[in-house]
């Protein structure tokens, strides 16, 4: 960590010093919107650079700002729910453990980014991300590229990406506040401000969100009436200045943090009123982005760092039985030094290559009736990756991107990665077609190398990878009022790292697993206030090594969203979500579900908006994980204002 952080301080200096402090960034958060209206509708986050969606030959869905608002969502978790290829497993209610799993890969094989800072805990069991309290203020889009990345992303993409994208400040300046509550004694009030000119831009977030919550070990089993209250703060910013016509500066950060009451497990008497978490989450990053040659040649240098202190508190955990208490903390950092350099070579060919060094390290603890019962002293990791791409098009109907990238860890050998893809657009039918084939890796998360704790660390693993490709096609109808695609999908998972029982499960490099599937989707838009939206994904995995379908994963889930804007003023969405059985620990699995959800706003006053929306509308009852809770109907409703 000592090492980054002098490389780190030194190559900022130099760069000030010559103008070099840039960013389009990794993530393409910080690009100019002008140019990227020009381009049309794009995305970054597949070849991280701004590429029109349909030269990109890989899997990608975009969430706006506006559906989020429109489904009046405030976990990004419960925004992935629609997003084909996608599972979103919740253990109870907001606050509790949530975990994503993207096309049958685990759920620590998605690389979660925020505006370019990489959100996946050093600290964590496996080094994934819990998506238990990350809200959806102040998010202008999320990204979400399915398959392997690593030839772009490195470690953590083995699955794919996720990539938030915060609002950018334009305009006069414009102040928002938001006050609404409901069912479980939920309430949540927040306020914003943003603004911009052509040289300055900028944007704050602020919100508190409350619930009493219900049961995490669901409450129609014997023993779980108790509910799980949850308290998130959340503080996010952005800013850039135009320094030049050639030079812009900026800067991003985001915090969550709070406390979550948790219960002792999943099914009957599970209740524990005397447990929770806290956590305080940080990600900031520096950046900036500087353009030569008539923006021929970009370059952009970026800094960022995350923090993710977690806690867990059992006050008396067995009481009266066994009066006594414990306590575990984690702490977890990633310091990361990024610059890429991206060449328009000329119209039809588009270079890019980038360097990255980053840290990670992990400190953890754990006490038992005020007595330490292990610590993990600071465990450290550095990775150094170098990353090539080429973006060719042929006669604007062929677009293909090939790229490699090579890891250089300091825990195990040197990795190398790759992906290609194409994109075929044949016009005079409205029709695009698409493949990509990549490699994939993961690195060894800290504890997984050198718990103590619980004896399971083994510094001798090493990196879990996958072999990944898709196919697919999408048709245009009805002038573009109607777009239909459908994707084949196959993956094959290596040395994952489970626990071995044999040596009271000692880390190893064991596990084979295979997912494949097809992703469907269709968009209806028969006029400007109307539009329709179908989601299917039909999927079968399977553990290689036990024959078994992986737990948590259904085979079908789908989804249908209506979106109807009527009166001039008022504003409704329905939104429908289908999911199958899927295996879990206990071997009935869990059954199938479908939700009906409710949303909606009204506009009072230019300057005045009521909004509310009803989860589970027929109040069906259903589980996501065996033995955990779920939301009965409820009601949320309140008021936002701008001014």
């Amino acid at each position: 960590m000592q090492k980054i952080l002098f490389s780190s301080l030194m190559l900022a200096g130099v760069s000030l010093s010559v103008n070099l402090h840039a960013d389009t960034s990794t993530t393409g958060s910080d690009n100019d919107d002008n140019q990227a209206q020009q381009l049309g509708k794009v995305v970054v986050t597949a070849t991280r650079t701004e590429t029109p969606e349909n030269q990109i030959g890989s899997a990608v869905t975009v969430i706006t700002g506006e559906e989020i608002a429109a489904k009046r969502l405030t976990s990004v978790a419960d925004a992935l729910r629609t997003v084909p290829g996608l599972d979103v497993i919740r253990a109870g209610g907001q606050g509790q453990q949530t975990s994503v799993f993207m096309r049958g890969a685990n759920s620590n094989h998605t690389l979660v980014m925020i505006d370019g800072v990489e959100m996946n805990d050093p600290s964590s069991p496996t080094g994934g991300f819990d998506f238990a309290f990350l809200q959806t203020d102040n998010i202008e889009r999320i990204e979400v590229l399915r398959g392997a990345a690593s030839a772009v992303y490195g470690s953590d993409a083995i699955g794919g990406v996720i990539n938030i994208i915060t609002k950018k400040g334009q305009g006069p300046t414009k102040f928002t506040g938001t006050a609404e509550g409901g069912s479980f004694g939920t309430w949540k009030t927040g306020g914003a401000v943003s603004g911009g000119t052509q040289r300055v831009n900028y944007s704050l977030d602020a919100s508190r969100y409350e619930t009493n919550g219900f049961s995490a070990a669901d409450q129609n089993l014997q023993g779980n009436s108790s509910p799980n209250a949850y308290r998130n703060t959340t503080v996010s910013g952005r800013s850039n200045v135009k320094v030049n016509d050639a030079l812009d500066l900026g800067m991003t950060m985001r915090y969550n943090g709070g406390k979550a009451f948790l219960d002792d497990c999943g099914g009957p008497n599970c209740d524990d009123q005397n447990e929770w978490n806290t956590f305080h989450e940080l990600f900031t990053r520096g950046f900036g982005h500087l353009q030569l040659f008539d923006g021929k040649w970009e370059q952009t240098l970026g800094l960022a760092y995350s923090r993710s202190d977690r806690g867990t508190i059992n006050q008396n955990q067995y009481a009266p039985v066994n009066p006594y208490s414990w306590t575990a903390q984690n702490l977890g950092e990633k310091l990361k030094l990024d610059y890429q350099s991206i060449f328009h070579i000329n119209k039809a060919n588009t270079a890019t290559m980038g360097v990255e060094e980053e840290g990670d390290s992990l400190h953890s603890s754990a006490t038992y009736d005020g007595s330490s019962s292990g610590v993990i002293p600071i465990k450290t990791m550095n990775t150094q990756g170098y990353y090539l791409q080429d973006q060719l098009q042929l006669f604007e109907r062929s677009f293909t991107t090939f790229g490699v990238r090579y890891d250089d860890n300091n825990r195990f050998p040197g990795h190398v990665t790759w992906r290609a893809n194409e994109s075929f657009l044949i016009k005079e039918t409205g029709s695009r077609l698409k493949a990509s084939y990549g490699t994939g890796f993961k690195a060894p998360a800290l504890q997984q190398l050198y718990d103590i704790i619980y004896g399971t660390g083994n510094p001798n693993l090493k990196p879990e990878t996958s072999v990944n490709w898709d196919a697919g096609v999408e048709q245009d109808l009805w002038h573009d009022k109607i777009t239909a695609g459908a994707t084949y999908f196959n993956n094959v998972f290596n040395n994952l790292i489970q626990g071995n029982i044999a040596q009271n499960y000692l880390n190893q490099n064991i596990g084979h697993a295979k997912a494949s599937g097809v992703e469907t989707f269709f968009e209806v838009r028969p006029y400007t206030d109307l539009s329709l939206r179908g989601t299917y994904t039909y999927q079968q995995t399977k553990n290689l090594d036990t024959g078994s379908q992986l737990i948590r994963r259904p085979n079908d889930k789908a989804s249908f969203d209506i979106d109807y804007r009527f009166l001039e003023k008022a504003h409704l969405h329905v939104n429908v979500l289908v999911v199958g059985h899927k295996a879990d620990v206990d071997p009935t699995g869990v059954a199938g579900y479908t939700l009906l959800n409710l949303s909606g706003s009204y506009d009072l006053h230019p300057k005045l908006q009521l909004i509310g929306r009803i989860d589970n509308l027929l109040d069906k009852r259903y589980e996501e994980i065996y033995g955990y809770g779920t939301s009965s109907i409820a009601g949320y409703g309140g008021i936002k204002t701008t001014f």
